[in-house]
């Protein structure tokens, strides 16, 4: 099993280079400029980035890795930003390249003086963005950032992109020389070999082992842990590559319910969090074995539900349950299904992030999810089927009789996968399979043809007898 960065998604080539600041001078609106998307959560409050957050961005036909890492405040003892200068510290020691953002409005800080000793200490390239630049005043004010001895300073204005043409023509042209014929022509030929990424989301509401997970399954320190809750704020993606399938892990931050998130970070965070469901092909919905199914855990379920993802139900924290026996988990299974009846199909794991135990189950399982997204069944053998199995076998009706008139089940197609979704056209009676109905067929066809821990939807297209 092989661990890469962002970078790797498109070449093993790409030179990194890691955008390093303090807290709030705007290192996050520089990668989301630079990478033409919004991945970082941006705000007012300081410390909002914590974990590193990968993309990639190109110039003047060099294309790059971008890291984005917390803001760095050197010699805390505080677990979270210990942590932060932790990963901040393999930002640093990955990257080809550094650029260091100041705040120009504010000049230069006692805590600047201190990042700059360091920065000289890793012998890396630092360009100096002097951020907030948005007047000619402010320009030639971040003049005084030469004096820590670093010759590549650029004013420039993330939000409104002034500069940063200057620091990325000067950046490009430090960067390892590849023609853009090299840069094209690599990452096609990897993407036409390899398999389709499996994007896989880890979610859940806060405190249950996500980032824990993370880690374990890539086998490094790669999100920060804390007791504290809702500690992972952005949704961190990092490539896993293995001898027969990459995955892209979306490590979200926990969901709470709207009454509970107080801050703008978290705010957003659980948004990002529900957008990231709408990109992934698996979620891993992680609770808690030690402190029971919460009402909110079925919450977290369906958004990841009418996101149309597979779902494994992972059961965490498993190493903290005394008194197991041959039983136990069984009992676990029978009442996470009970208390989440609507996902009778999700697959159930029981593990311990910590220890490691049955984590290496997962990734298999979801390849096998995954699989199952994907599966088309010809219209031919979709009402064969039918004809045997619902039909002759369960006498079980398409819907209740209205006035007399039956509704009736011509025949069923399949339109769609990544989930499986297929057409029941009916006549006669009234529009309107009933649930009892729908839930037998889709019982059956998952006895039929599998869908392992996917969903499957129905969508009813009704031809009414015209009136003469």
């Amino acid at each position: 099993m092989k661990f890469q960065p962002e970078k790797s998604a498109v070449g093993k080539a790409l030179p990194l280079v890691a955008i390093v600041g303090r807290p709030n001078v705007g290192k996050s609106t520089l990668f989301n400029r630079l990478i033409g998307e919004r991945r970082s959560i941006v705000g007012d409050e300081s410390g909002i980035t914590r974990d590193r957050i990968y993309g990639e961005s190109d110039w003047r036909t060099k294309r790059f890795a971008l890291v984005d890492t917390g803001g760095i405040v050197p010699d805390d003892d505080a677990v979270i930003p210990a942590n932060i200068l932790k990963q901040a510290g393999f930002a640093i020691d990955e990257a080809e390249a550094l650029i260091w953002v100041v705040d120009v409005r504010k000049g230069i800080t006692p805590l600047d003086q201190e990042l700059a000793r360091l920065l000289r200490s890793t012998g890396k390239r630092v360009l100096v963005a002097a951020n907030k630049a948005d007047a000619t005043s402010l320009e030639s004010a971040a003049g005084e950032f030469h004096s820590f001895g670093f010759a590549e300073v650029f004013p420039i204005s993330a939000e409104h992109g002034n500069g940063i043409g200057d620091l990325l023509d000067t950046l490009v042209t430090g960067l390892e020389e590849r023609g853009p014929d090299d840069w094209a022509a690599e990452p096609s030929r990897a993407r036409s070999q390899a398999p389709r990424e499996l994007r896989l989301a880890i979610v859940g509401r806060p405190n249950v082992g996500k980032s824990s997970l993370l880690n374990r399954l890539l086998g490094e320190e790669r999100a920060i842990v804390s007791p504290q809750a809702g500690t992972t704020r952005d949704a961190v993606d990092t490539l896993l590559e293995t001898p027969d399938q990459a995955f892209r892990i979306i490590d979200t931050a926990g969901i709470r319910r709207k009454g509970k998130t107080q801050a703008m970070a978290e705010k957003l965070s659980v948004v990002m969090a529900r957008k990231s469901l709408e990109r992934a092909d698996v979620a891993i919905v992680v609770l808690d074995a030690e402190q029971g199914i919460a009402a909110l855990d079925a919450a977290i379920a369906g958004y990841a539900v009418e996101a149309g993802c597979s779902i494994i139900l992972v059961l965490n924290k498993w190493d903290t349950i005394e008194n197991k026996d041959t039983h136990t988990g069984s009992a676990f299974e029978r009442k996470v299904r009970e208390q989440m009846k609507f996902l009778s199909w999700a697959s159930v794991v029981t593990i311990s992030a910590l220890t490691g135990q049955r984590v290496p189950k997962l990734l298999p399982l979801a390849v096998e999810a995954n699989k199952a997204r994907n599966v088309r069944i010809s219209t031919s053998r979709l009402n064969e089927f039918y004809e045997r199995t619902i039909t002759q076998g369960s006498g079980i009706l398409p819907a209740r009789p209205h006035g007399g008139s039956r509704l009736h089940v011509q025949y069923i197609t399949q339109i769609g996968i990544r989930p499986p979704t297929f057409i029941v056209f009916t006549s006669g009676g009234k529009a309107g399979l009933h649930f009892s109905f729908v839930r037998h067929l889709e019982n059956r066809m998952r006895e039929e043809f599998g869908f392992l821990a996917t969903p499957i939807r129905f969508v009813e297209r009704h031809k009414s007898k015209r009136r003469r």
